[in-house]
């Protein structure tokens, strides 16, 4: 592969190769947590992407005033990590709503609630996700899509009548690298990496990832190190 210099990032040598392995996808993470302003915050999945992001906005997040972040998370161990991460409340997303009509002191209006969460992470990226986070979110607040959406079909009308926004989020500059360098040094993140596998194993690999949460993992890695 060849890169340029100015795309390299070079990696700390007290680093575990563990560690390593997760500094691309917080520095995703980390580009997400940016625009964390310490008011109220859902982040809606805690598969990897999830959880890094989580971590990012903990890291950082003494340095703003703080209201209550919002996770859900559908397997325990999602939760347990959600809460050690630093998440104030871990919950279904079907419990989420009530959470947050709590956290807001909002009404609910059909399925709608009357104020809502500034700021809505949504990691999963698909139409249920996306069409919850507009329900929970407040007028002139923000979706943030940081998890990657497919073909998703949603019912716009809150969106315009409430005057909030979808962001997309997306990948990462260079400073974020070395801001996910930190999230990491901070939370001791390469605990996160769950299984490693060779690469004549890329089956198995595969299947364990798409698996993960079921399977009380979080990042599966393929293992160079013996090649």
């Amino acid at each position: 592969m060849v890169a340029h210099p100015s795309q390299l990032v070079d990696v700390p040598a007290e680093l575990s190769d563990e560690a390593a392995v997760l500094i691309e996808p917080t520095a995703c993470a980390a580009h997400a947590a940016a625009r964390y302003t310490g008011k109220e915050t859902v982040i809606i999945g805690a598969g990897t992407l999830g959880l890094l992001t989580l971590a990012a906005i903990t890291a950082t997040r003494d340095k703003v005033r703080s209201a209550p972040i919002v996770v859900t998370a559908r397997y325990a161990e999602q939760k347990r990590l959600a809460k050690e991460l630093g998440a104030d409340v871990v919950c279904t997303t079907d419990e989420m709503p009530r959470y947050v009509r709590s956290a807001t002191s909002s009404l609910v209006f059909g399925d709608q609630l009357t104020c809502g969460a500034p700021h809505v992470i949504d990691c999963v990226g698909s139409s249920e996700s996306l069409q919850q986070a507009l329900r929970v979110v407040a007028p002139g607040g923000e979706v943030q899509v940081v998890g990657m959406p497919s073909n998703v079909s949603l019912e716009l009308t809150s969106l315009w009548h409430r005057e909030t926004a979808i962001r997309g989020c997306y990948a990462y500059t260079h400073a974020d690298f070395h801001t996910a360098i930190d999230v990491i040094r901070h939370h001791d993140l390469a605990r996160l990496v769950s299984a490693t596998y060779a690469l004549k194993d890329y089956t198995d690999a595969i299947a364990h990832a798409a698996a993960a949460g079921r399977r009380g993992a979080v990042k599966i890695a393929f293992d160079m190190r013996g090649s």
